[in-house]
């Protein structure tokens, strides 16, 4: 008995002093050189930066307005789902970052659906404690994404659907075990392999997609976060109207109404002068 009892121990102390495999801490050393060979490449590109800088400046401006104190539990909802998609565009340019880019695309598919559903309660903000109350019947009949999506087209009067098209392209190349997605798991024009590789050309298209999205988050988070008169509120809006009216600029071609960001420089230079 004495001598079972002594195997148990030490067994015991052997599964407590066991480490984290040798084979994960080499995986992850072959994603940190991924990632600094993608932000190499990334900061020699202007374009590949304006859309980084996007992203940024849109988690900074999540990162700001979420942490202020809640109105209601509406509004606690909107921040609620505004980290949601903080943690999405986080998740999603690391993983473009480290070589993975079907799960970079997997996850913006998440942004696309907390963006619509926070469209569809800019139009009737009725439906935020709807959904905050709605079971898991009503969840699929009125919140489902596809419901979310023929809600805003009817809305919106559009009958292309590129709404469901897009949702459809994240679904099938991402979300979704299908053929095309082999395609997002190896280089361009080759065979998909196993664990992170680096292709610059897939990372450029993963991110320009992540930037539109981010774009979107933030013109919806926009929508309820206000300002007030706190001077470093209003500076983080300016910073996210700026850096998203000149990248819908430049890549849209979508000359931007600057009255509004006028207007919100005239005060932030007011509350200066009475802080003065």
């Amino acid at each position: 008995m004495g001598e079972a009892k002594a195997r148990k121990a030490a067994a015991e102390r052997a599964r407590l002093q066991r480490k984290l495999p040798v084979n994960l801490h080499t995986l992850h050393g072959g994603e940190l050189s991924y990632r600094e060979e993608s932000v190499k490449v990334i900061e020699e590109d202007p374009e590949l930066m304006d859309h980084v800088e996007l992203i940024e400046t849109v988690m900074d401006y999540i990162h700001f307005f979420v942490g202020r104190p809640s109105k209601d539990l509406d509004h606690e909802t909107i921040q609620l789902l505004t980290c949601r998609m903080w943690n999405d565009i986080a998740a999603s340019l690391g993983q473009a970052l480290r070589g993975y880019y079907q799960i970079s695309a997997m996850v913006q598919r998440d942004i696309m659906e907390v963006v619509f559903l926070m469209s569809m309660f800019i139009r009737e903000p009725a439906r935020i404690k709807q959904w905050r109350e709605s079971d898991h019947k009503t969840r699929q009949t009125v919140f489902a994404p596809r419901k979310v999506r023929e809600f805003l087209d009817t809305y919106d009067g559009f009958t292309e659907g590129k709404r469901g098209k897009n949702y459809r392209m994240f679904c099938e190349y991402a979300a979704h075990a299908t053929w095309e997605g082999f395609r997002l798991m190896g280089p361009a024009n080759g065979k998909p392999q196993l664990g992170p590789f680096y292709d610059p050309t897939l990372m450029k298209a993963v991110i320009v997609e992540l930037a539109q999205l981010a774009a979107q988050a933030g013109a919806n988070a926009g929508h309820w976060y206000d300002t007030g008169n706190d001077p470093e509120a209003m500076l983080t809006q300016l910073r996210r109207m700026e850096v998203s009216m000149l990248w819908l600029e430049r890549y849209f071609d979508r000359p931007a109404d600057r009255r509004t960001i006028n207007e919100l420089k005239k005060a932030i230079a007011l509350t200066s002068d009475q802080a003065v």
